[in-house]
């Protein structure tokens, strides 16, 4: 835990802060220009003062998709009831080329309609 602690504090807190608001802010900006064409709509605040790092994104077939990232495009997002997909930014360790990289995973799943392999029951887990 010590190590782990001693990358935070050499990164800095406030630095940390900053790529986690472009982070999310960028993945904002793929969303509008990518995910809200096809159906989705913002879960997550625009205002980076009122979020954390991650983004929510909202489709009424979200936990399919949820499904389909898991299971055949290796993003591991996390399902809320209703329909939200959450994507974490963890900005010590995740590129802005990884943010695009899972858009494009996620309009895959929904133009090639790979969710469609998975049934609607939902799992315990998600």
């Amino acid at each position: 835990m010590e190590a782990s602690l001693d990358i935070v504090l050499e990164a800095g807190i406030e630095r940390i802060r900053r790529k986690s608001v472009a982070e999310t802010g960028y993945l904002i900006d793929l969303f509008d220009a990518r995910l809200a064409p096809l159906g989705f709509s913002l879960g997550t605040p625009r205002d980076p003062g009122k979020r954390g790092s991650h983004v929510s994104i909202r489709h009424p077939e979200g936990y399919r998709i949820n499904r389909a990232l898991i299971e055949e495009m290796d993003l591991i997002p996390d399902f809320r009831e209703p329909d939200n997909i959450r994507l974490g930014i963890a900005p010590l360790y995740i590129s802005f080329e990884e943010i695009y990289e899972a858009v494009e995973r996620i309009c895959r799943v929904v133009e090639e309609k790979r969710y469609l392999h998975y049934p609607m029951q939902r799992l315990a887990v998600t």
